[in-house]
């Protein structure tokens, strides 16, 4: 009978917040710090170039507003303390492929150039669920994969110094990765997002070591079928790299990430609950890069872990990058 109440209560439970949360109250916007490689917005030399990103992820555990991990939760039944052991393990991997182009042409006294990058996406999930009061485990697992939102970058201004490079770079995600309201395979997110950046790099020692300096802001548009408006998002990263020789590049980036406006709209279920915290998650990365042919194939890999992570799940990645420059 314990165990038959137990998952009645875990049905109704699940039922009943299906129901509610139409809207995914996890929204960690569009731009993920600490991934990217220190040079890549620097101003680029007029020419095509193709940028090939993969990303594998992990990530088994969430931390609430508190920065605490959430493993355990307890409620009363039948004025008796039902404990759930809660373990979950999400992985991932994502290919964004860039096609970008610097002109000759200029804007402002700034080299103009444009980007567009498909998203390809793929996932899967397991969930245990452990009930100390019947000792019963409930285990949900699945995955999904396909196109994911497209991003366009339709505005990149870059102005280059022997010592110094700054770019402005406005990019827009495009919905076009499937979604529906309510479901949990979802590729997309369902609303469009403005990005905007400023890229700064310091160089010393003929360029063969950079600092850099790059805020990124996003406001997020309404979700789709639903009068919902996920808030806006600011990240500010910062790092090294250092040539060790005409090949041979080490680099070390950090990143931080804020929510930094509320969710606005009637469907923001979770608006008077504590998932409504603003969120945060900061990502340190290292990683090294190499020219096998030079200055035609680069090939970059790197490592990246999150901490002092609220309201979020916290992630690791691995990454392998090429940077391909035909020369036309």
């Amino acid at each position: 009978m314990k165990k038959n109440i137990l998952y009645v209560f875990i049905m109704l439970l699940l039922s009943s917040v299906a129901e509610a949360q139409d809207v995914s109250a996890y929204q960690a916007g569009a731009y993920q710090p600490g991934i990217m490689n220190v040079r890549d917005l620097a101003v680029a030399e007029p020419g095509f170039v193709f940028i090939d990103y993969n990303y594998w992820n992990s990530s088994s555990s969430y931390y609430d507003r508190f920065g605490s991990k959430v493993g355990h939760i307890e409620f009363d039944l039948n004025n008796k303390k039902v404990g759930l052991d809660l373990s979950a393990q999400v992985s991932g991997y994502i290919n964004v492929p860039v096609f970008y182009y610097a002109t000759k042409f200029k804007v402002l006294n700034a080299r103009y150039s444009a980007s567009i990058s498909p998203v390809i996406v793929s996932s899967n999930y397991k969930m245990n669920i452990h009930a100390s009061l019947s000792d019963t485990t409930i285990v949900s697992t699945g995955n999904s994969g396909g196109f994911s939102d497209m991003a366009i970058m339709p505005v990149g201004l870059g102005w280059s110094s022997e010592t110094i490079d700054f770019s402005f770079f406005y990019a827009i995600y495009i919905p076009t990765g499937r979604y529906e309201t309510g479901t949990a395979d979802n590729l997309g997110k369902g609303y469009w997002t403005h990005q905007f950046q400023g890229a700064f790099y310091k160089y010393f020692k003929e360029k063969s070591t950079a600092l850099f300096f790059m805020p990124t802001f996003e406001v997020n548009g309404k979700i789709k079928d639903a009068d919902a408006r996920p808030g806006s998002r600011l990240t500010v990263e910062y790092g090294i790299s250092q040539y060790v020789n005409s090949w041979l590049e080490f680099e070390v980036l950090n990143g931080h990430n804020w929510q930094i406006t509320d969710d606005k709209g009637d469907d923001i279920w979770w608006a008077d609950t504590p998932l409504h915290t603003k969120d945060y998650t900061s990502t340190v990365s290292f990683g090294v890069g190499a020219w096998p042919i030079e200055g035609k194939l680069n090939i970059r890999a790197k490592y990246a872990m999150d901490y002092a992570v609220k309201q979020r799940y916290k992630s690791n990645f691995l990454s392998l990058s090429l940077i391909y420059i035909p020369g036309f």
